[in-house]
């Protein structure tokens, strides 16, 4: 059919003066008259049937009166058209980045940017939103949401027991509070090949000093380092060899960074970035503890360098109750063996350690990764300060090194099995510092206890009473907390002291380590939990240090009550879609 043709039938049908209506056909998308006697013929009618030799193709006449319309109605697109306008002008979307978006902000109260059109707003603004310092009511409101959800102010993770199964390592919760403004803590976890290839379970916290870049570089090199010496081990290799080899990979390690720092220090220029880059890890400290288990043999290495702590918590049926089995010991100048071994290598050195505070030349710890000024000598010291801006050599640096990193390894086999299995507690000196090993095991004792009762949430357990608005308590320091200032003896004077103990435990978080984080810092004493929280950036530190805590729990925990919440677990990237583990800060990226 021409064209013309075509030009002929609309513009008849337009000039009638009564127009029929019109119907959509959606398989040819074509409007015809309702009118018509006779509708198109479908199209699956015009298909040969099976074994049909089919026709020539042919076109269809258009009928008569027929009118080609747009896909899209004109209405619709004025109507989009005004609702967009209206938009753009009463809701001030803006589509780019403007200056404001450039700013990036230190913190969730750093609010640089005050643009008032009034003088009645600005009336408002300090009428309503300047902050009353000593309101007890409008701060016990926010008091009090931190306290209910503590776990969302620190990092913190918690697996079920599906997913640490589908992940090969048992149960674990986590938690990391931050004391320093600069957090030095860093923890690990993870799957990798042990002693004869066998894959092998590993958990690791890291308590750094002077700076986190030590910290940080055990997260990401420790691991590897150990699963590759113990991976070249033989399946049949006996405790003494796995723990000479987890001494070598420790000791290995710290001395390569130290080599390859001094070096750069005698080689590179002042600021070479290099030559920083290579420094970093030992101009800070750090302690480290790994826990190496082979689920084969249910068999429990840890390897200890500094004050970082774990302990075991097994099930004593004369007692009815979890016990504490020691897995570490604190390496300061309170253990004797540590005071013997520095006295025996620095001999003609009195008063390297000090007996009051046992500190070594100034050190809380006697072994640690890193922590240059306590391994090298005075002119490499002097180099390092000059060059980039280090810190000075330490007093009576007569003989260094002073410090090593080499650990203290223990073999302890596990009980998984039965109703009561073992479950382990490791953490940074910031927990030990407010709790005993034994008090820590009871805790966890009572929160498994609460959990089963609750039936998978320590919130729902009978026992569990919601705590009362922080406004409605008396305002006194709380039970337990030592405190002296006396202005005529000033000697006498000491900061705020406590310790976590049975009377004051809280039990109502169904994260374990976030429960010993709280615990740790007051309890039940919300006055002294929520006042050492309350402190600020620069004198925080001095009530409370960077607390990491991991609890393992080797027979899970669906034992004490199933977990019946749902973790979170797609999310999309740029990659596309992965699984999300919500216990895994790194799979958010």
């Amino acid at each position: 059919m021409s064209r013309a043709r075509i030009r002929s039938f609309a513009s008849t049908s337009f000039r009638s003066e009564e127009r029929k209506r019109v119907a959509f056909n959606p398989v040819s998308r074509a409007a015809f008259p309702k009118t018509a006697q006779a509708l198109p013929t479908p199209l699956h009618s015009r298909l040969p049937a099976v074994g049909q030799k089919s026709s020539p193709t042919r076109l269809l006449p258009i009928q008569h009166g027929e009118i080609l319309h747009s896909a899209f109605p004109r209405k619709t697109f004025i109507a989009l058209l005004v609702l967009g306008t209206a938009a753009w002008y009463f809701l001030d979307i803006s589509f780019g980045r403007d200056w404001r978006d450039d700013y990036r902000p230190l913190g969730p109260t750093d609010r640089p940017l005050w643009f008032v059109e009034s003088k009645e707003e600005m009336d408002h603004i300090i009428e309503a939103h300047m902050p009353d310092r000593l309101n007890a009511e409008a701060l016990g409101q926010i008091l009090d949401v931190h306290w209910n959800d503590f776990e969302k102010f620190i990092t913190s993770f918690a697996m079920r027991d599906d997913e640490a199964k589908d992940d090969n390592i048992p149960v674990t919760h986590g938690a990391l509070s931050r004391g320093n403004p600069l957090c030095e803590d860093r923890f690990v976890i993870g799957t990798s090949p042990g002693v004869g290839a066998e894959p092998w379970n590993y958990w690791g916290v890291f308590d750094g000093h002077a700076g986190d870049s030590t910290a940080q570089q055990l997260q990401v090199e420790l691991v590897p380092r150990v699963s590759y010496h113990l991976s070249n081990l033989l399946a049949s290799s006996s405790g003494q060899a796995i723990a000479r080899s987890l001494m070598d990979a420790f000791t290995r390690l710290d001395t390569e960074w130290m080599a390859t720092a001094k070096r750069a220090v005698q080689w590179y220029p002042a600021l070479s970035p290099i030559a920083i880059h290579a420094i970093a890890p030992v101009l800070s400290g750090s302690c480290a503890l790994l826990a190496c288990f082979d689920p084969k043999a249910s068999k429990l290495h840890v390897a200890v360098t500094g004050d970082s702590r774990a302990v075991l918590g097994r099930w004593d049926p004369t007692e009815g109750k979890y016990v504490a089995q020691t897995l570490s010991v604190d390496q300061t100048g309170f253990n004797e063996a540590e005071v013997d071994r520095i006295t025996a290598e620095h001999p003609d050195e009195e008063g390297i350690i000090d007996p009051r505070t046992g500190r070594l030349l100034g050190m809380a710890v006697t072994r640690a990764f890193g922590d240059h000024r306590w391994k090298w000598d005075d002119d490499t010291i002097l180099q390092t300060q000059y060059k980039y801006f280090a810190s000075p050599p330490r007093p009576k640096n007569k003989t260094p090194p002073y410090m090593t990193a080499e650990p203290v390894v223990t073999e302890t086999d596990v009980q998984r099995e039965g109703e009561k299995p073992d479950f382990m507690i490791m953490a940074t000196d910031g927990l030990w510092d407010n709790i005993s090993s034994e008090h820590a095991i009871e805790l966890i004792n009572a929160w498994l206890d609460a959990r089963k009762k609750g039936n998978g949430s320590v919130r729902d357990a009978p026992s569990h009473i919601p705590p009362a608005p922080f406004a409605t308590l008396p305002s006194r320091l709380d039970e337990g907390v030592e405190f002296q200032y006396d202005p005529e003896k000033p000697q006498d004077n000491k900061f705020p002291e406590w310790k976590a103990t049975p009377e004051y435990f809280a039990i109502e978080d169904d994260n374990a380590a976030v429960c010993l984080i709280k615990n740790g810092l007051g309890g039940r004493r919300r006055g002294l939990f929520h006042g050492v929280f309350s402190l600020p950036n620069n004198v925080a530190r001095n009530a409370m240090d960077d607390t990491t805590v991991l609890v393992v729990f080797f027979g899970g925990l669906d034992k004490f009550g199933a977990d019946g919440k749902k973790s979170k677990t797609a999310v999309t990237g740029a990659t596309g879609e992965h699984q999300r583990r919500w216990w895994k800060p790194w799979s958010y990226f």
